[in-house]
């Protein structure tokens, strides 16, 4: 299983990165969702939507739809807690809700270990 971190917070990528280690997945780090793998290879993609650019909630549900439905990835986005802006534009974007990143650190290993089912949003 891969997991994908689109983003460019290098202290929240430090942790992303231990708890991938520690679930013995592999993890990608990308800063534009142009240089992501393929969907299909990816099992979550987190992303650092604090850190995004206008285009990337396109750019993002068109990658995720390129794969086939069976194997689409989940799509979990973190940012600033305080951030309305943002968690309004995640929405917006199609992309779903906006964890805190405080609660992404909490859960991070179970989530790095066990992501929600497959597609974009809330859990199935």
């Amino acid at each position: 299983m891969t997991v994908a971190l689109l983003g460019g917070d290098l202290l929240i990528a430090s942790r992303i990165t231990a708890a991938a280690e520690r679930a013995g997945v592999l993890l990608t780090r990308v800063d534009d969702p142009t240089a992501l793998p393929p969907a299909s290879h990816v099992r979550l993609l987190l992303v650092d939507w604090g850190d995004r650019a206008a285009d990337w909630g396109e750019r993002i549900v068109g990658w995720c739809a390129a794969a086939p439905e069976s194997a689409r990835p989940r799509v979990l986005l973190f940012g600033p807690h305080a951030d309305l802006g943002a968690h309004a534009a995640a929405r917006a974007a199609g992309l779903g809700p906006m964890l805190a990143r405080s609660k992404l650190v909490v859960d991070l290993d179970s989530l790095v270990r066990h992501p929600w089912p497959l597609g974009l949003g809330e859990p199935q």
